[in-house]
């Protein structure tokens, strides 16, 4: 993807890498593609006993390596083998002596557990990160973290790299040509509202944004009661935008709390499609006029499951800022330019 007469100054080729067990690896291939290039690959095999064997079939010695994973979640175990099976990859790659190893994770596992809610309680939004480290990784690149300023509350040696995906929204948005005037931008929390206020004034939406202010019982999980609505929703269609959708009971709380106070037609956005439990049949039992997630770990079963859903592309972001970090090249001004 190096652009005119460009000269790419790293002297290691580049080589990419999918899901260890070939499976979820529809963006990995997109990726590649767009960067010309193939998915290396792997040799995987699993035991009776539970155990694998994962590695390698060609050489890396001196070069440039990418695993681009999109872990499965959903079921706790399955996620538990993704991000093992991960781990064992970049440990093979890292005996064969490559210049560097990347490991592509736009969804992270343990995101949010960011701080503790509980006495005692660890905060495992560390936890992939280092095990990734302690395999070899020398960085990973991640789209969208639920919150950047937890990662540098431990002592890290490998960056975490968070891209900024407001801009696909944004275009995404755009697209559609509304009437802005008579939208508005919800906060699904408090914490949300800064973020929210920010894609309000790039969109130009001359209001102010709304919150729904709610309340989490830290003892249960996936829990929460949505509370009120602070703001004027009253004859104005709504865009939710979130990092996670997980069960989808906050956003659809929120869409019920929203049409109580007079909202007219309420849109749902989330960059990482998580989709637990009931979540599908949560999205569809609800009248969302749309619902917008990004490919960044949603499943090809649950894309075709999903009523009213549009799908907002990564891959040619992800395109980029792999080819931008194989070259040098600046990755932040990939979206402080609005590309």
């Amino acid at each position: 993807m190096t652009s005119g007469n460009q000269i790419n100054l790293n002297p290691y080729p580049l080589k990419l890498y999918g899901s260890p067990n070939g499976i979820n690896q529809t963006l990995a291939l997109k990726v590649a593609k767009l960067l010309k290039n193939k998915l290396a690959p792997v040799n995987y095999k699993e035991f009776k006993n539970g155990e694998y064997l994962v590695h390698h079939t060609e050489s890396v010695r001196d070069r440039d390596v990418y695993l681009i994973i999109q872990p499965r979640f959903g079921n706790k175990e399955i996620l538990a083998n993704d991000l093992d099976e991960c781990e064992s990859l970049v440990y093979a790659l890292k005996q064969g002596e490559p210049a560097r190893v990347t490991v592509v994770m736009p969804c992270l596992p343990y995101a949010r557990q960011d701080k503790p809610s509980n006495h005692r309680e660890p905060v495992l939004s560390q936890k992939v990160p280092m095990r990734l480290q302690m395999a070899g990784a020398h960085r990973i690149v991640v789209l969208h973290l639920h919150n950047p300023s937890s990662y540098n509350a431990h002592p890290l040696t490998i960056p975490v790299v968070d891209v900024n995906v407001n801009d696909l929204l944004l275009k995404h948005i755009r697209s559609k040509k509304f009437n802005l005037e008579k939208f508005k931008i919800v906060a699904p929390d408090l914490g949300a509202a800064p973020a929210c206020r920010k894609l309000a004034q790039q969109l130009g939406i001359p209001e102010n944004i709304i919150i729904i202010n709610k309340f989490r019982d830290p003892k249960k999980i996936n829990h929460n009661e949505v509370m009120e609505v602070i703001g004027e929703a009253k004859g104005f269609n709504c865009i939710i935008p979130d990092d996670m959708a997980d069960t989808c009971g906050t956003a659809v709380k929120a869409l019920k709390t929203l049409k109580e106070n007079g909202a007219k037609d309420v849109y749902f956005t989330a960059t990482h499609a998580i989709l637990s439990g009931e979540a599908v049949e949560n999205l569809n039992q609800a009248p969302f006029k749309a619902v917008w997630f990004s490919d960044s770990c949603i499943s090809e079963e649950n894309k075709k499951k999903i009523k009213k859903l549009e799908i907002i592309e990564t891959s040619k972001l992800l395109a980029k800022i792999i080819d931008n970090l194989h070259n040098g090249d600046s990755v932040t001004e990939l979206w402080h330019n609005g590309n």
